[in-house]
């Protein structure tokens, strides 16, 4: 009995995903994340603050303006995820591009202005863990969560004669016990 077991355990093995500690390829990335996207997209399209907090973690959403992540960046617990629409607290968000000025707003007027400034359920281009570099703003998403998933929904310019309209919206998930959870939200805009 103990060497069928151990026969069925070999046979069984190269079919089993590759471990958390291994970084996710783009196709494993859309099958483990594709419906969850579609879910917190979903979220915020509707404002649907309660929903969009059942996917953040016990470390909370780490949020930024713009691509790059570093420590000085807004990380929101759960419930202040949840309480999002009715929280009256003015934060600051970070800087605007160019002329340096706070972002200093409640989390409902951010993720309207830095988050949720498009429909990004018609995405253009629709990338799993395969890093771009499309502005002048470093992208360290996929060093920030090296085992994590990075999905990129990108807006293509709104026209020829206005290239630099483009834009991203990117969420960054980790597998947690519970599945996945998602950890970021960040932007990607041209910047000067």
């Amino acid at each position: 009995m103990r060497h069928i077991l151990a026969f069925l355990f070999l046979c069984l093995v190269p079919f089993a995903r590759p471990a958390a500690a291994e970084p996710f390829d783009p196709e494993a990335a859309r099958q483990a994340a594709q419906a969850v996207v579609a879910e917190v997209l979903e979220a915020l399209a509707n404002r649907d603050f309660q929903k969009l907090a059942f996917f953040v973690g016990n470390e909370g959403l780490i949020v930024s303006p713009y691509v790059f992540l570093d420590d000085k960046d807004v990380r929101l617990s759960r419930a202040d995820v949840e309480h999002c629409a009715i929280d009256r607290q003015i934060r600051l968000w970070g800087y605007k591009d160019g002329s340096g000025d706070p972002v200093e707003t409640t989390c409902r007027r951010y993720f309207d202005e830095f988050v949720w400034n498009a429909d990004y359920r018609k995405a253009d281009e629709v990338l799993y863990n395969e890093p771009r570099q499309r502005g002048n703003e470093i992208n360290n998403n996929q060093a920030f969560a090296p085992n994590g998933i990075v999905v990129e929904l990108h807006l293509h310019a709104e026209s020829t004669e206005a290239p630099m309209t483009w834009k991203s919206l990117r969420l960054i998930f980790r597998e947690s016990g519970q599945g996945l959870s998602l950890i970021a939200v960040t932007r990607d805009v041209w910047t000067v």
